[in-house]
């Protein structure tokens, strides 16, 4: 197939060449028109962290959202005002003049929302620090921070706060956008870095390697229209959903140039060996495709397949490094035909000034020779001498991490030198605090549900770590005062107080009213003796009017019959009056009797009164009818009134019973407020003791229902709770850098705490997650471990099935893996003993270890497959020394060679400026380094010599049919002179 291949391309090789050239140039001015998607600003656009959708930080994220969805707010920035020693009022009125500025272009720089302590001054302890030398104003932005309309706000904004400052002042910006920008800035920079110095560092490499000053010409072109176009398919994958980083594009970079031009190299170099045997053009060509043709196309694959199974990992940090896997199919591509087309084209003349002369190849080298050696000598010695040196290296490793993002920015940035400031000033964690988010299957808007949100809070204040809490029931992260039992407690104490006294008032006031009762009981008794001898009168009085009464009508009787009797005297005296005439008639005589006279004058009184008396009588005898009713009534009068003075006697009896249980109850209760009195006042002492100890334990707390509904307390519901209720937060400051390792593992503390303080209350259901900077890198800790083990487990398959499908057998990719497996522990252990050690480091950047890994076994397994190819090819049945010895001497310059420049091309990131890189550099560096001379000089040769013919197994005997058919093809072909030399070359390798 190859074969075909090349001699197809002698026939094209200039069209292979120039179809590459417009391809490049193609895409490359198509990316620039913006006609295919440009990687750069992709990456821009790209969301760093990559953190999954269903992580819980995601998540909590997502509900916070949901708390006010009217605010708009997608990303944020805090504008820095510093002054050492106290702002003066002319930078406060210059930042009120540029607040005014920023609002009045709010549509332009899409500026939701600024907030200062000018226009709410209730943020003034939070927005001012408490030396007067800081303040800080919140911008919220409609735009996410990766956007590049926020970007571009971003550098406007730091272009008006350059205007008129204040000399002695300082403005800066940092927050979530300016930290994002300026890290974005940061890797842009230091890939700029790296590509110069990677091309520079490729040249000077290949020339130093060729000794010529067009063949490192091949290499550069075939790998840089590579890379050109490469970019713009990782590009359109991108676009199409492909995870990139700001890692992409580095990696891309260095693994195509240095792979790349180690694939340049080992053709270039087996050419001219071929050349050298006397081969035209051609044919040199062919057999160079037939024998590292192949090896070429398995070292690619593996590289290939490792950064294809990167695309399986979970963690997008991770999985954009699978766009290399699309870069290394495009170098292959090119390796297979632009390198063999422009092979063809200069033939030996790539070499000039060195001319190729017959039997002169490239070399054997001597150092490799003596490596063979000694292994060939002592293979189990240099295996155990080799581990007991090395393994104590591999123990240095601990796998210390950081998360600080701010260490990869530039120092002097504006937004690091505006978070030092903050830090300095507020505290860390006011700038990235942690959003707890808290749901509940019903409305938490209710007095029981916000006095579980007070108590939590206040449990969460007091867990370490934590600075502050802020909640609805406290916005500005202190307790309301208003809201608390000891602050009730304390103003209802003094109202006690005088109820107190009042009731003791009341007391003496009974006490004295029970003294004048007991003075006006005295008199009572003898009022009580006095009326019933009263009574007793008045019945005597009522019985005397009886005997009246009867009197009266024995009275009526007798002066009835006096009246009687005294018309009958009338009329006797009448009738005696006329006797008195007839005697006077009968005796004339008794005219001038003077006893007859004086009868008759009495007989004329008589006669003139008895009428009289008659009529008196009658008279008298109508007054005693008049009178008897009067005194029958004034006598039923004095009974009742001696029946009312008998009943007020009892009454007064019944009244001295009463006023002396009164006395009593008035003694009782006169001690009764004694002693509330002074319960009242033990009460008021301790209330007072409450309020006073408020501040060293946790207060009681009581929101009346009232309060719920008032203006300021809705504000703070609208900032911290949902509208239907369910769904509220706390914002938790934390005292450690929000990137420490103390911070991340006081997270899934605080998410217990949290959720423990809910227990047993109104909201016992809740559900707690947490989001924000602090909480997403401790979900990135346990995310990029799992998907490390997991993702790594999956490239060690795929290079295990490719040096198995190479080697044709089981054994030898084992050791191989094996030996770079260790490599890679004793790398990081030297890379974290230089870097946290040495250089004091708080630790190694979090994805240094996955991407040192990855490099290290991807790329370091090629110079396995370049030494285990040429070991399979020169092979033959029983001459496994011999075999590897040769493979040694004739590879090991090309593998030395290709590992400087593997090496170089990654030792430019040690230039860029940004920690995570400068860190994977110099792992990969010192790993390839380690690996090209340790492993490949001694360990790999003496374990494959070890083994012996088990190498194969359990191809052993198809290995043996298949190395003799290789050599006699091989003789077939060489040339006749140097058959001799080579048969000479395997006796002098064989002692």
């Amino acid at each position: 197939m190859l074969e075909k291949w090349i001699r197809l391309l002698t026939k094209a090789r200039w069209v292979v060449v120039l179809l590459w050239i417009a391809l490049a140039g193609g895409l490359m001015a198509s990316a620039q028109a913006g006609w295919l998607p440009d990687l750069t600003q992709i990456v821009r656009e790209t969301e760093a962290k990559f953190i999954p959708a269903d992580a819980e930080s995601m998540q909590a994220a997502a509900i916070a959202g949901q708390i006010n969805p009217n605010n708009k707010s997608r990303s944020n920035a805090v504008i820095v005002l510093n002054r050492e020693g106290g702002l003066k009022d002319a930078d406060r009125t210059w930042l009120q003049a540029k607040i005014k500025q920023l609002n009045d272009s709010r549509d332009a720089l899409e500026i939701v929302n600024v907030t200062s302590l000018f226009d709410v001054p209730e943020f003034a302890q939070k927005f001012e620090s408490k030396d007067k030398s800081t303040v800080l104003t919140l911008l919220d932005f409609a735009k996410p921070e990766n956007s590049p309309s926020a970007q571009e706000n971003l550098d406007t904004i730091r272009d008006i706060l350059k205007q008129d400052l204040p000399s002695g002042a300082s403005a800066e910006l940092t927050g979530s956008a300016p930290i994002s920008t300026d890290f974005q800035k940061s890797s842009e920079e230091g890939l700029k870095k790296t590509e110069v110095l990677t091309v520079v560092l490729v040249l000077v490499i290949l020339l130093v390697v060729f000794r010529s000053p067009i063949a490192p010409l091949i290499p550069l072109f075939t790998i840089a229209l590579s890379f050109l176009v490469a970019r713009t398919f990782v590009g359109v994958a991108a676009d199409w959903g492909m995870p990139v980083s700001s890692f992409t594009e580095s990696f891309l970079i260095a693994v195509l140039f240095g792979a790349g031009t180690d694939y340049c190299i080992l053709l270039i170099q087996r050419f001219r060996e071929e050349l050298s045997h006397g081969h035209d053009r051609v044919e040199a060509l062919l057999r160079t495709t037939r024998t590292v043709g192949k090896t070429v196309i398995f070292s690619a694959s593996t590289v290939l397949i490792a950064f294809f199974l990167i695309g399986f990992a979970q963690f997008g940090m991770y999985q954009s490094a699978v766009g290399v896997s699309i870069g290394m199919l495009i170098t292959l591509l090119a390796g297979l035909t632009l390198t063999p087309a422009l092979l063809l084209i200069l033939g030996p003349k790539m070499f000039w000034p060195v001319r190729i002369r017959p039997g002169q190849g490239h070399g054997e080298s001597r150092l490799w020779g003596k490596l063979a050696g000694l292994s060939a000598r002592r293979p189990a010695t240099v295996l155990l001498v080799t581990l007991i040196v090395t393994a104590p290296i591999a123990f240095l490793f601990h796998g210390q991490r950081s998360f600080d993002d701010l260490a990869e920015i530039n120092p002097n940035a504006g937004s690091v030198v505006g978070f030092q400031t903050v830090k300095d000033k507020f505290g860390a964690g006011e700038v990235f605090p942690v959003t707890a988010t808290i749901t509940s299957a019903k409305s938490m808007r209710t007095p029981e549900a916000l006095a579980a949100i007070e108590a939590s809070t206040a449990v969460v204040a007091k867990a370490p770590h934590v600075a502050e809490v802020r909640s609805a029931t406290r916005p500005l992260g202190q307790q309301i005062g208003e809201l608390t039992v000891p602050d009730q407690l304390g103003k209802t104490t003094q109202a006690t107080l005088d109820i107190a006294g009042g009731v003791g008032q009341i007391a003496s006031g009974l006490g004295r009213a029970r003294a004048e009762l007991q003075q006006g009981a005295a008199p009572l008794g003898e009022l009580s003796g006095g009326l019933t001898q009263m009574a007793a009168s008045t019945r005597d009085a009522q019985q005397g009017l009886r005997q009246v009464g009867g009197g009266l009508a024995e009275l009526r009787q007798g002066l009835a019959g006096t009246q009687q009797g005294a018309a009958q005297a009338e009329a006797a005296a009448a009738s005696m009056g006329g006797d008195l005439a007839q005697l006077a008639e009968q005796h004339p005589e008794l005219a001038q009797d003077p006893a007859y006279q004086a009868l008759l004058a009495k007989q004329a009184g008589l006669a003139g009164a008895l009428p009289q008396l008659s009529g008196g009588l009658g008279q008298l005898e109508q007054g005693a009818a008049a009178l008897t009713p009067a005194v029958t009534q004034i006598g039923a009068g004095l009974g009742q009134l001696a029946d009312g003075q008998t009943q007020a006697a009892s009454g007064i009896g019944q009244l001295q019973a009463g006023l002396s249980q009164l006395d009593k109850g008035l003694g009782d209760g006169v001690a009764a407020l004694g002693q509330a009195a002074d319960g009242l006042k033990q009460v008021g002492a301790a209330q007072k003791m409450i309020a006073e100890q408020a501040g060293k334990q946790i207060a009681g707390w009581q929101i009346p229902a009232d309060v719920i509904e008032s203006a300021d307390f809705k504000r703070s519901l609208e900032v911290y709770m949902s509208p239907d209720g369910k769904t509220t937060k706390l914002e938790i400051v934390l005292s450690s850098h929000p990137y420490s390792k103390e911070a991340m593992e006081a997270i899934d503390d605080l998410r217990r705490t949290i959720q423990m303080s809910f227990s047993g209350s109104a909201i016992g259901d809740a559900s707690v997650k947490l989001a924000g900077t602090t909480a997403q890198y401790h979900e990135l800790d346990r995310i990029s471990n799992d998907d490390f083990i997991r993702t790594g487990v999956l490239v060690l398959i795929g290079i295990y099935l490719v040096l198995a499908l190479l080697l044709r057998s089981v054994l030898a990719p084992l050791y191989i893996l094996l030996s770079l497996a260790f490599n890679y522990l004793i790398t990081m252990g030297i890379v974290e003993f230089i870097f946290v050690q040495l250089l004091g480091y708080p630790g190694l950047s979090w994805t240094v270890s996955f991407f040192v890994f990855l490099m290290i076994v991807a790329l370091g397994v090629d110079y396995s497959i370049f030494l285990m190819a040429r070991f399979k090819e020169e092979y033959r049945p029983g001459g496994v020394i011999p075999a590897m010895a040769k493979a040694m001497k004739t590879t090991g310059g090309v593998i030395i060679s290709a590992a400087v420049i593997m090496g170089g091309t990654f030792a430019a990131f040690m230039y860029s400026g940004v920690n995570t890189l400068v860190q994977i550099g110099a792992g990969i560096v010192i790993g390839l380094g380690l690996y090209t001379t340790v492993f490949m000089g001694l360990v790999v040769p003496a374990i494959a010599m070890l083994f012996g013919e088990a190498n194969w197994w359990p191809f052993t005997r198809g290995r043996k049919q298949t190395a003799a058919a290789g050599a006699a093809r091989e003789a077939a072909d060489a040339p006749p002179q140097l058959r001799a030399g080579e048969a000479q070359l395997e006796l002098d390798s064989g002692r």
